[in-house]
């Protein structure tokens, strides 16, 4: 009965609420309870709806057309996006699908590649086989080019002249490619070699001068590989030098800058320094022959002869003839010869040097220090000179040349820009401190309002409470409370709560009552 009657109640309540609050607030509140559900309702069918991502984009209106007939038949929902370029499917179903459709062929394009050999054609000319073989390089070639993440699509053309036995100089192969590129991409040289490079590496006897790129909007790309040519590439070699040298005066610069600030102070020392760098690459062979020679094979021959009759001479006519007097002899005789034959092998040690390029050849360093009016003295510049030589690595023999001087310098311009600078630090600190008083004065500010603001909530309250007690007059000699009848005593009593509840507020309204009498 108790849950009953609330119940009743809290309606009862609200529609007496309902019928106490002007058109315009049933009106707004009609409105946004509608706003409510209707936004309860897109929101529960966003929820419920799968999740949908994207399967492939940027495709071409016939590969879509094909990859949509395909998810047609396998009753897969999916949609477009992109205006048609892009669909998307369940965001579980994106890889599954992507397999399937390249399993089912639905990926390959218009134009087949080296798979048109896949099927044996009976009958087909030796005409038709170099018509198919031509179709398959293009197709191959710009599936290759298209991987780039700056192409969209692309177009190969190919020129393959027909060989012959009767014609001794054949024309050589050309190629066209088109590229269609994304919106905001742009292809940077090198990238433009390799796809030169890519059909020059493809076709065989083909040369990069017979490749022509070009975009859809009729630039041609490929006259950006000029550095292809020699002039091009010395163009570079020079550039790369001269970066190289530079990389190094500044890191000279900055070694020998930084010794002088640690010694003399910040902004007190200039260095500057010139390199003299060779880039020539030598190679040389020394051949050193030793003054002796190294024995390489040594023969010895002796000859032993002891007994009677005649001696036997050495080889050759004169001891051979008969009758000869060199022949002629008789008794004991001896003989005895040794040879010996050493062949020497001529000494030689070679030596190869090769010189890489970048061979420091001269250093020149221009040292200013501040003179500050005189401060400085010449042992005090011998003794930066003798630091900047141990710190540049300077050599005599090889030309370096060091000049150390002191000079005034001009710091006008850094004392202005000092003064500049603190006066902006001044202006800033003083228009923080605006900032921070004027931030302070709103909040006392509003401080002070909301309390006003509630002593008048309270004055009022304390007056609504008072305007159900009658009126009574404050006489100097009141009757006392036992005297009283019973509603006047307790009407004195909650008089008495409210002025010690709010004492402030039941002494302003009670001076407010004496100023009225």
């Amino acid at each position: 009965m108790a849950e009953e009657s609330r119940a009743a109640f809290s309606m009862f309540t609200l529609q007496e609420r309902w019928q106490q609050i002007s058109k315009q607030k049933k009106l707004a509140v009609i409105i946004l309870l509608v706003a409510g559900f209707v936004s309860l309702f897109y929101l529960g069918q966003a929820l419920s709806r799968p999740r949908m991502a994207p399967l492939f984009s940027g495709l071409e209106p016939a590969d879509a057309g094909r990859i949509t007939a395909r998810l047609q038949e396998l009753n897969v929902p999916y949609q477009l996006a992109d205006e048609g370029r892009t669909i998307l499917v369940g965001q579980d179903q994106v890889y599954e699908m992507r397999i399937q459709l390249a399993s089912a062929g639905a990926l390959v394009g218009g134009s087949a590649g080296f798979e048109l050999f896949d099927r044996t054609q009976l009958g087909a000319t030796d005409f038709n086989r170099r018509l198919d073989y031509l179709r398959a390089l293009q197709e191959e070639l710009r599936r290759t080019i298209v991987q780039l993440e700056e192409v969209e699509q692309a177009r190969v053309h190919l020129a393959l002249p027909e060989p012959s036995v009767f014609v001794q100089d054949t024309a050589e192969p050309t190629a066209s490619i088109v590229l269609r590129l994304r919106p905001l991409s742009r292809l940077q040289p090198e990238q433009i070699r390799g796809i030169v490079y890519l059909v020059v590496g493809s076709v065989e006897n083909m040369t990069a001068e017979n490749v022509t790129v070009i975009d859809t909007q009729g630039n041609i790309l490929s006259d950006l590989t000029t550095e292809l040519s020699s002039s091009g590439q010395l163009a570079e070699a020079s550039l790369r030098q001269l970066e190289v040298r530079r990389s190094f005066e500044k890191e000279m610069e900055q070694r020998v800058q930084r010794v002088l600030e640690r010694v003399l102070g910040a902004g007190q020392a200039v260095a500057m320094l010139t390199a003299e760098l060779d880039f020539d690459s030598r190679e040389s062979s020394i051949i050193t022959f030793a003054p002796e020679g190294v024995p390489r094979s040594r023969t010895v021959a002796r000859e032993i002869f002891e007994g009677t009759g005649t001696m036997p001479g050495e080889a050759g006519t004169d001891s051979n003839i008969p009758g000869y007097p060199f022949a002629v002899g008789g008794g004991d005789s001896r003989y005895e010869r040794d040879d010996e034959t050493i062949n020497y092998e001529i000494s030689e040690t070679t030596e190869r040097q090769i010189q890489a390029p970048g061979r420091l050849v001269r250093l020149h360093a221009a040292v200013v220090v501040n003179d500050n009016g005189g401060v400085l003295t010449n042992e005090q510049l011998a003794q930066i000179n003798e630091l900047v030589e141990a710190a540049i690595g300077y050599q005599v023999a090889r030309g370096d040349s060091i000049s150390v001087q002191g000079m005034n310098f001009d710091t006008s311009q850094l004392e202005e820009a000092k003064r500049e600078m603190d006066e902006a630090l001044r202006n800033e600190q003083r228009g923080q401190l605006i900032y921070l008083g004027v931030a302070i004065l709103l909040l006392v500010l509003f401080f002070v309002l909301v309390l006003r603001a509630r002593g008048a909530r309270r004055e009022r309250e304390l007056e609504a409470q008072l305007a159900t007690v009658p009126h009574m007059p404050f006489l100097e000699e009141a009757p006392a409370i036992g005297e009283l009848p019973r509603e006047e005593e307790l009407l004195h009593k909650r008089v008495r709560q409210l002025a010690e509840k709010e004492p402030e507020a039941a002494a302003y309204l009670i001076r407010a009552w004496l100023a009225e009498e």
